[in-house]
């Protein structure tokens, strides 16, 4: 074995663990209906809702002009209509423990002025 591949064995053996930070999820049960209103400077929310039972559930999503976000179920990403004018809604069948993840973040042009992105949506 050649120094050089010896002192890589080494370093790999002697480095740490890398640690992923992230901010925490929140996570939402539906109930009858959820409202929630958030602010975030600089970093994105992400909400994670599910469902107890089978049912339609109503999203309404109100995003100021700073804002931008997505709406995920399970692994299919953007089912949520053009945000063309808001309140966004958007009705969506679910099954029993089904996952849905709302995301909201700044755009770039707010971040860069240091705008916050407001936001809020309910859930019925």
């Amino acid at each position: 074995m050649s120094k050089l591949n010896r002192v890589l064995l080494v370093v790999i053996v002697a480095a740490q663990p890398i640690i992923a930070r992230t901010e925490p999820l929140e996570t939402l049960h539906l109930q009858d209906r959820i409202d929630v209103v958030g602010q975030s400077l600089g970093t994105s929310r992400y909400y994670k809702i599910t469902t107890s039972t089978s049912r339609t559930v109503l999203f309404s999503v109100v995003i100021d002009a700073f804002c931008h976000y997505t709406m995920q179920k399970g692994g299919r990403r953007n089912l949520q209509p053009r945000a063309d004018t808001t309140p966004i809604e958007f009705a969506d069948r679910a099954s029993v423990a089904e996952v849905y993840i709302l995301s909201f973040s700044q755009t770039r042009p707010a971040w860069q002025a240091s705008r916050p992105c407001a936001y809020s949506f309910s859930l019925k």
